[in-house]
């Protein structure tokens, strides 16, 4: 069965029953003006508020944006800072400091020396023969006369065994001579004989005279050489070398060293003084000496003579002086220091040496200014004390100078201070 629609109202697009204003079914039609339905307007629509909402975020996002961008660049640029700071550091020159110091008048000079022995002698044979025994060995001490070592010289023994008898022969000879002189002087004052026979005895007489003297002196060079059999110490000392064995066979006159001794009380210390201060040394100035042997021990010396000459090679001054050393303990032959008490003439401030650099051949240091820039600043010496050097002006107590600068060091170099001196003294010593 089919559905009836006729009694259903149609709506038109605008959602209201078009037949509304039409007259009833069934009815008259009115004569009311029909009423026209006005639609109310539309509030605004989701668009508008979705479109705000977009340009709002992405305002709010491109600040965000601006700002970790500025945040970014900011941190880089510190970063960059920061990272370059460190490579001009890195890049710049680490150095060493130390303040001048005042001088006091008096300087104590501080030399290299070496020890030498008093008296250093080789004991050489002047006999041959075979060394029969030895009697003291390296490091023995011994005395004045004290017997090394003994040879046996069987020839010598012979050859002055035949002068002592030849000498004998000549001795009666000499003798009958003189009788014969006598005799015959007394035989020509009573005129028995002529004047020449006594003339010839008195020839005879004075050739036999001759003839003994010589003959004493061969025996005389035999008994030394006899004698130079007995090896003895010609002074106290100690025996340093020992250059032979017994059954050695030994020339005499051949130069062999068969021992050698040497007297290291006193002991001799030689030092070369530099010429600025040569003039300063006087014999009889006092000093101290220092060996590595002996930390912390001084040994007190004194100033002997000088050469008076300066070496023209090295520019100094050899000087001696002697150590007492009355117990032995110092070595002959030992690398020393000394130290020569001095007066200087005038005041001024020390620098150590080892700043020091020349700059146009003229002498300069490098200060270091609070700003770390350095400045080649040229000094005047007044004395040179080799590891110290009195300046008569261009410095003062504050400034910091560069220990062993480089000779490339310019004026305006940045360098950086490695270990800044707290102090405005260091020691002279």
């Amino acid at each position: 069965m089919t559905p009836d629609y006729s009694n259903i109202p149609s709506l038109d697009h605008s959602g209201q029953d078009k037949h509304k204003d039409e007259v009833p079914r069934g009815g008259e039609p009115t004569n009311e003006p029909t009423a026209k339905t006005v639609t109310p307007s539309s509030p605004p629509g989701p668009k508008k508020k979705t479109t705000r909402v977009i340009i709002f975020c992405l305002a709010v996002a491109g600040m965000l944006f601006l700002g970790v961008g500025a945040l970014g660049i900011y941190q880089r640029n510190q970063w960059t800072a920061k990272v370059q700071q460190r490579t001009n550091e890195a890049a710049r020159m680490l150095v060493d400091v130390v303040h001048p110091e005042k001088s006091t008048g008096i300087r104590k000079l501080q030399l290299p020396g070496q020890t030498m022995p008093y008296t250093y002698s080789p004991i050489l044979a002047q006999t041959s023969g075979y060394l029969k025994k030895w009697y003291f060995d390296i490091g023995a001490r011994v005395k004045a006369g004290d017997v090394l070592a003994e040879i046996d010289t069987p020839q010598v023994d012979y050859q002055l065994e035949q002068a002592r008898a030849q000498l004998k022969v000549a001795q009666a000879a000499s003798d009958l001579a003189e009788i014969t002189y006598k005799r015959y002087q007394d035989l020509f004052k009573t005129n028995v004989i002529s004047a020449q026979d006594f003339d010839t005895a008195s020839e005879n007489y004075a050739g036999e005279q001759s003839t003994v003297v010589a003959d004493q002196a061969a025996l005389g060079r035999l008994e030394a050489l006899e004698a130079f059999k007995i090896l003895r110490a010609p002074f106290d000392g100690i025996v340093t070398a020992r250059n032979t064995d017994i059954g050695d066979y030994i020339p005499a006159g051949s130069g062999t060293e068969l021992f050698r001794m040497a007297a290291n009380s006193p002991l001799r210390v030689y030092v070369t003084v530099p010429q600025s201060c040569s003039s300063l040394v006087k014999a009889g100035d006092q000093a101290e000496l220092t060996v590595s042997e002996f930390p912390g021990r001084t040994f007190p010396v004194k100033v002997v003579t000088t050469a008076s000459a300066i070496n023209p090679a090295s520019k100094k001054l050899l000087t001696e002086l002697e150590a007492p050393n009355p117990t032995g303990e110092l070595s002959a032959g030992a690398y020393v220091q000394v130290a020569i008490n001095i007066p200087v003439g005038g005041h001024g401030l020390m620098i150590q040496a080892r700043t020091l650099l020349f700059e146009s051949g003229q002498p300069a240091v490098g200060v270091v200014h609070p700003d770390g820039k350095v400045e080649i600043r040229k000094i005047t010496i007044a004395q040179d004390f080799g590891t110290r050097l009195l300046i008569a002006n261009g410095l003062s107590e504050s400034d910091q100078l560069i220990i062993n600068p480089s000779p490339g060091l310019v004026s305006g170099t940045a360098v950086t201070i490695v270990n800044p001196a707290t102090t405005t003294s260091i020691p002279m010593e």
